[in-house]
């Protein structure tokens, strides 16, 4: 039995994985700077919820007092000046992709417990299940765009033409003063 609990106990610590990889999307959702991403990473939190949420219920009824140490999101206690600094230096691909390694940091907990096999079936199915969904969000979370909407992009500098002498067609930009 102190085997069998030793595995529930990493189930458990799984479980809290989970609730961390749903705060981090969550916290990512509220910082995003498009609708799409703030869509996809909502959508990616309300799965991982939702996984927690599969999780916690077999660790209940089995009578084992799930934890829920990281169990709340957001970010409550930002300052304003927090808040500022995050849309101004929002970078999309660095918060997809902490997301993503936070998923496959979970992927080698699914792996451990998998691998074991001293849980039972049910949740072992669970688990395989899970982890094949994971796999695919990755997938899906690496296809997401990366650019910031509101950051320049630096231009590169253009060598200027030589004028053509027929220039008849061509739109000039005329700037006011």
């Amino acid at each position: 039995m102190k085997k069998k609990y030793a595995d529930f106990d990493k189930l458990n610590r799984l479980l809290v994985a989970c609730f961390e990889a749903e705060k981090l999307y969550y916290n990512a959702a509220q910082d995003a700077q498009t609708t799409d991403l703030k869509r996809f990473l909502n959508y990616m939190a309300v799965e991982r919820n939702r996984m927690s949420h599969d999780i916690s219920n077999e660790l209940h009824s089995r009578d084992i007092e799930p934890l829920k140490d990281d169990a709340e999101k957001g970010n409550l206690d930002r300052t304003w000046q927090q808040i500022k600094e995050a849309l101004e230096f929002f970078d999309a691909e660095s918060i997809v992709n902490s997301c993503i390694n936070r998923d496959r940091n979970n992927i080698k907990r699914y792996d451990e417990l998998l691998e074991r096999k001293e849980l039972p079936d049910g949740i072992l199915e669970l688990l395989e299940k899970q982890k094949y969904q994971l796999e695919w969000y990755i997938k899906q979370a690496a296809q997401q765009p990366k650019k910031t909407p509101f950051v320049e992009e630096k231009k590169e500098e253009k060598k200027e033409e030589p004028q053509k002498e027929n220039e008849r067609g061509k739109v000039i930009n005329l700037k006011a003063m």
